[in-house]
């Protein structure tokens, strides 16, 4: 009896390990070959996709070329509008010229303060075209600067309002705009995005100083009409405002 259940024993020990050696020669049928070949191909393509493209990106080219037309173009907006104004300048002036209104008249009766047509012209672009070319606001001007220039104290503050402060910020307009034109004539050949940024940091500047004069200017005349801190009643309060509200758009000063 015992002899028969050691028998049934060593066969079943048989079965399982020949079942098992049955188990692991089917598994080592896979082609190893063939296994070899899809880890080389998902190797290569992990490769390439870590290789740097040596091919031009063509969306890039269309880029580049609108971004010469669009610098072309701002330019060529910002010339008009300079343009434009200065065609209304020219306008507005000969009208006001024809009310015999002369508010530099006293600047000009002196030797030393001789005034060519061209200085004054330019003055009278940044001076009338800052007040819109109000009558009004204009002989408001003209009033505070005649007290202030025929007071012996605060003649130099006049002075220095039209002389120095007015045809500064005149002259870096006219120059950005002649710049400006010059770029547009090579822009064929030299006109860039890093170009036009350099560009614009000579000419935003000049453009924004005028309407920062402007604004201030506009005050001036409301604050004078008001007598605001005595600044129409007392000169010295007057001069004190001018000096004070105008020293950043002095070439004189150093502080700006």
């Amino acid at each position: 009896m015992k002899k028969t259940k050691l028998n049934i024993i060593k066969v079943n020990i048989l079965t399982t390990i020949l079942t098992l050696i049955c188990i692991s020669c089917a598994v080592n049928k896979i082609d190893p070959e063939s296994k070899s070949k899809t880890n080389t191909k998902d190797f290569e393509n992990k490769s390439q996709d870590l290789k740097p493209s040596n091919t031009k990106n063509k969306d890039l080219e269309p880029l580049e070329k609108n971004s010469k037309e669009t610098i072309i173009s701002k330019l060529e907006k910002m010339i008009k509008d300079l343009e434009d104004q200065k065609d209304q300048e020219d306008t507005e002036i000969a009208k006001i010229t024809n009310t015999q209104i002369d508010f530099l008249e006293n600047f000009k009766s002196e030797p030393h303060d001789t005034i060519s047509e061209d200085i004054e012209m330019k003055i009278k672009r940044i001076i009338y075209s800052s007040l819109n070319y109000e009558i009004e606001k204009i002989n408001t001007l003209k009033e505070i600067l005649d007290k202030l220039y025929k007071n012996h104290k605060y003649k130099t503050t006049a002075r220095n309002f039209i002389l120095n402060i007015s045809i500064k910020i005149q002259f870096q307009i006219e120059n950005a705009l002649e710049l400006m034109k010059e770029e547009i004539e090579d822009a064929s050949e030299i006109l860039n995005q890093e170009r036009y940024e350099i560009l614009l940091k000579h000419v935003e500047p000049s453009l924004n100083l005028k309407q920062k004069f402007e604004k201030i200017l506009n005050e001036t005349i409301k604050a004078y009409n008001q007598d605001l801190d005595n600044i129409k009643s007392n000169e010295d309060q007057l001069a004190k405002h001018m000096d004070e509200n105008y020293k950043e758009f002095d070439p004189l000063n150093l502080d700006y």
